[in-house]
């Protein structure tokens, strides 16, 4: 069995909770404007976390909303700045959900139009 293999054994059940789907108008200069839409799930270290999640939710967004509508086109381009985009996620859904902790931001769908 392979290390990666026993880490993901012994992690136990995994946890998800599915947001809303995300909308906004991302920064730029010009006069088209650009928009994001993305659908976002969290992976819970456990479920007990979830009512706690729940009940800061309109925080997570606020803290959503601010940082994605500060992006620029360029900058969601290629797998870094989706990775530099989920970081930035969990580090602000952790600030908000605080002392319940999120493992992961999972992006299920990401458009940029």
């Amino acid at each position: 069995m392979a290390d990666g293999e026993k880490a993901m054994e012994d992690a136990g059940p995994a946890y998800y909770m599915n947001l809303d789907e995300i909308l906004v108008t991302l920064s730029g200069k010009g006069r088209k404007q650009s928009f994001l839409k993305m659908r976002v799930s969290l992976e819970l270290e456990n479920q007990t976390d979830e009512a706690r999640i729940a009940s800061v939710m309109p925080r997570i967004i606020d803290n959503f909303q601010v940082f994605l509508r500060e992006l620029r086109v360029e900058e969601l381009q290629g797998s870094q700045g989706i990775y530099r985009v989920k970081e930035e996620l969990l580090a602000r859904v952790n600030a908000a959900a605080r002392p319940a902790k999120v493992k992961d931001v999972l992006i299920g769908e990401i458009l940029v139009q």
